[in-house]
């Protein structure tokens, strides 16, 4: 897997990353935020002596070790939930409209239907308010 390297050293938090415990991540901030990390330059700088492939191989297993660990202790349910899993179906939608293939082309009216109910069922797992107006990026439902 290759990430996009800033130039102070650090991985790109928006590049993908491996998943871990059966949940699928589509960001390396996700993985982050699951490991319970809560400075990342802190994190990656331990990883600097290494060059930047294995640095980042090595980044994401030990951020693995770390999901790993919070499902032992009790932190972390072993499995995803379902508002965490609507709450990403959320986001792919909310990246959609936002980022649509053609620019210059209104959304589709898949593209509308796709957001609403991704917000319904988000709404029906349990997902608060908050929590949906993050995953959609600030969109109104």
């Amino acid at each position: 897997m290759s990430l996009h390297i800033f130039a102070q050293g650090l991985p790109d938090p928006g590049a993908p990353a491996r998943s871990v415990a059966s949940r699928q991540f589509e960001s390396l901030a996700e993985l982050e935020a699951l490991a319970g990390v809560t400075d990342r330059a802190a994190f990656w700088r331990r990883f600097f002596v290494y060059p930047e492939e294995t640095r980042l191989v090595r980044g994401q297993g030990e951020l693995e070790r770390l999901v790993r660990e919070r499902i032992r202790n009790g932190e972390v349910p072993p499995t995803e939930t379902e508002r965490e899993r609507t709450l990403r179906a959320l986001r792919q939608s909310a990246r959609g409209f936002l980022e649509p293939s053609q620019p210059d082309v209104a959304p589709y009216p898949q593209v509308l239907d796709a957001l609403a109910s991704a917000a319904d069922a988000a709404r029906a797992a349990g997902a608060s308010p908050t929590e949906i107006i993050d995953a959609s990026e600030g969109l109104e439902h």
